[in-house]
């Protein structure tokens, strides 16, 4: 049993503690407020939105700070009650810093299997991306890197907490493109008290980077906010990521699991030069030919406000759906989306619309192969400005819109507004598969009840990937489908799992980026098929269809459209509007630059940025057709240049093999140079062989 002497004594020095305590969090207080009121203005000049967060910010359970005996601040987590840091943070933090750039983290992407382009493709691109990804394979298989550099292209942080490793992080390696995302707002509001965030904004500033803060973020909408920079700024910001995570927890752990198994899609397309010179030649040709151009608008017409549309795509489940289709064929507007036009014809089921996307010319030739040219006349087609020009004249009427992200929509644009003073139509999130397309097109004209069949975006069986009556399956057409290879599970529509490949898997993004935009907010979207589960899309079995008898003549329906959805459109001449001159100086320019003298990773890094910053400068201008024309290319070259650059700890072998890259980059500009001024007339000449 203790003596009154212990228990005066221990009591002594519970109060020395507590009064040290109130000591410490006195001088934490002294600090802390004037801390938060600069990051706040700081927050105010650069990050508005964050700013008016802060300002509102309010909780039902607000986190309690409280200060270490060394000073440092740290906090109970709501979720468990446990203690975010240690008994000393500093130290903790520091040794995970020094951990996590010892023992780096890095997503990288494989670009070796550029080489394995057909050596008969005599396309520019195909050509030079072959002899890339031959440079890429040469140089050798991956290494994990002994220590991060002291720059690096980019980084994803993942948790805040506190904020004390960001500023530590940041003194040693330089980053171009920083991320940082925490999904609780509440620990991002406890870290204005802790650290310098004004000094963390200034230090990118100074150093030319760029800044993502994801705050409040579910694993969701931080993907969908990565995929807009993507967009915005070009895929090289993420091609070679050093990944932080912070601390551990479920919201974070989906963070990192969402960017780990989605990377493909920030990846999965640039774009490239004779897919743009197509667009261009395709666009300047349809034009001339004058089109029937959507008029953006909503709702659709008073008269028709729910009146039912049904997109249909060539999925297994289409078979599922079939009876019913057929059943209420009469009561609703069919769209088709590409193949499944003749598997719905097999069917005895005529669709109102055939949607069409593709420019190559295959897609002409698979047309002709498929079906009898006079079997087109009675349908009538939806499709983009890049469509192959023959395809329109085999059909009775053509509506079409303006693809986004295209040098021949900029084009249209620039030629529609200067010569003309008129607007055009972009029709939103229409790629990567025609049934985006299809999707896209019943949105923007204004229906608010959208069915979709055969829109499986997956199955369940890679033998059974598309509709039984599928032309896919014909004898003598089987042979020339290769089909990609499944390489993500996705949630089912009705439960369980489907296999999916990467275009499926980003059709189904495309079409939840799509739904969930605030235009569309009051469109019933209906999943009907036992494909993928769309996200802002409800299942819905077949059986449980039902549509009004009562409805109006769908032939009134589609005539209305055609009258009121639609306006004729032609431009004679786009040649004006071009500016060739200006295409030879921004090759010139990027040619120079590839020309400076590199002597170190952080001076290749330098050239890039540069070169993109440049390029990127012409986009909202009267030359962003030329920004478009070489986007791809640009990002087709830099993303392997960056992964060189960072692929061994060899420094020496890591440049020399990027400095190979770039002299091929100088190549493939001087080639484009000499080849633009007759290319983007000529229609793309790449069939199907045996068509």
């Amino acid at each position: 049993m203790a003596t009154l002497e212990q228990l005066l004594n221990q009591a002594q020095q519970a109060l020395h503690q507590a009064q040290r305590s109130v000591e410490r969090e006195q001088a934490f207080a002294a600090e802390a407020e004037p801390r938060f009121e600069r990051n706040l203005a700081a927050f105010h000049q650069y990050f508005p939105d964050i700013a008016k967060a802060i300002e509102q910010y309010q909780s039902d359970t607000p986190l309690a700070l409280h200060v270490t005996e060394s000073g440092y601040a740290n906090v109970a987590l709501t979720a468990n009650g446990a203690p975010l840091y240690g008994l000393e943070p500093g130290k903790q933090i520091a040794a995970q810093v020094k951990q996590q750039l010892q023992q780096p983290i890095i997503s990288h992407v494989d670009f070796s299997g550029f080489a394995k382009a057909p050596a008969d493709d005599h396309r520019l691109h195909s050509q030079f991306t072959r002899r890339l990804g031959q440079i890429v394979d040469e140089a050798g298989r991956l290494e994990p890197l002994a220590q991060l550099p002291t720059r690096f292209p980019s980084a994803v942080i993942f948790g805040v907490g506190l904020g004390y490793h960001i500023p530590l992080l940041l003194e040693q390696v330089q980053f171009d493109y920083l991320n940082i995302v925490e999904p609780d707002f509440n620990l991002f509001y406890c870290s204005l008290f802790c650290i310098d965030w004004a000094a963390v904004i200034d230090t990118v500033n100074e150093q030319n980077g760029c800044l993502f803060l994801h705050i409040g973020s579910d694993y969701r909408q931080f993907f969908d906010d990565l995929w807009q920079i993507s967009q915005d700024i070009g895929a090289f910001s993420l091609v070679k990521t050093f990944c932080y995570a912070h601390y551990p927890s479920e919201d974070t752990q989906a963070l990192v699991t969402s960017f780990t198994q989605r990377m493909h899609e920030l990846h999965g397309g640039y774009g490239f030069y004779n897919d743009a010179t197509t667009s261009l030649a395709h666009t300047t040709l349809n034009l001339q030919h004058g089109v029937n151009m959507l008029v953006d608008q909503q709702p659709l017409s008073s008269a028709y406000p729910d009146y039912p549309v049904v997109v249909v795509g060539n999925g297994p489940s289409l078979d599922e759906a079939a009876e019913v289709l057929a059943e209420i064929q009469d009561q609703v507007v069919i769209i088709a989306a590409g193949s499944a036009l003749k598997t719905l014809l097999k069917m005895g089921i005529k669709p109102d619309f055939h949607c069409l996307v593709e420019r190559p010319k295959t897609t002409y030739d698979i047309l002709l192969q498929t079906m009898q040219p006079e079997d087109y006349k009675s349908i009538s087609l939806l499709t983009l400005n890049v469509i192959y020009p023959d395809v329109i004249d085999l059909y009775d009427w053509v509506g079409m819109a303006a693809k986004p992200v295209e040098a021949g929509s900029e084009l249209w644009k620039i030629a529609s507004w200067l010569g003309a003073n008129q607007p055009i139509t972009y029709l939103s999130s229409c790629n990567p598969m025609v049934s985006n397309t299809a999707l896209s097109f019943a949105l923007h004209m204004g229906f608010s009840q959208v069915y979709l069949m055969g829109v499986d975006n997956g199955y369940k069986d890679e033998a059974s990937q598309h509709a039984k009556s599928s032309f896919y399956y014909e004898k003598g057409l089987k042979d020339k489908f290769v089909q990609p290879k499944a390489r993500h599970r996705l949630p089912g529509n009705f439960g369980g799992e489907v296999m999916s490949s990467d275009l499926l898997a980003m059709s189904c993004a495309q079409m939840k980026r799509l739904l969930s935009l605030q235009r569309f907010a009051k469109v019933d979207c209906y999943n009907v098929g036992s494909g993928a589960r769309i996200e802002g899309a409800k299942p819905l079995q077949p059986e449980m269809i039902l549509v009004d008898t009562r409805a109006p003549n769908k032939q009134q329906v589609v005539s209305w459209i055609k009258q009121h959805s639609f306006t004729p459109r032609q431009i004679d001449d786009m040649k004006p509007y071009l500016q060739l001159s200006q295409f030879d100086q921004i090759c010139e320019h990027l040619q120079a630059l590839c020309r400076e003298p590199v002597a170190d990773a952080e001076q290749a890094l330098e050239l890039m940025r540069r070169q993109s910053r440049y390029l990127y400068s012409h986009r909202r201008s009267q030359l962003s057709h030329l920004h478009y024309v070489l986007e791809g290319v640009l990002l087709y070259f830099q993303c392997p240049m960056m992964t060189l650059l960072y692929s061994f700890d060899d420094p020496q072998r890591c440049l020399q093999a990027f400095k190979r890259a770039l002299t091929l980059w100088d190549d493939y500009l001087q080639a484009m140079r000499e080849d633009f001024p007759q290319r983007w007339q000529m229609k793309c000449d790449w069939g199907w062989q045996g068509a």
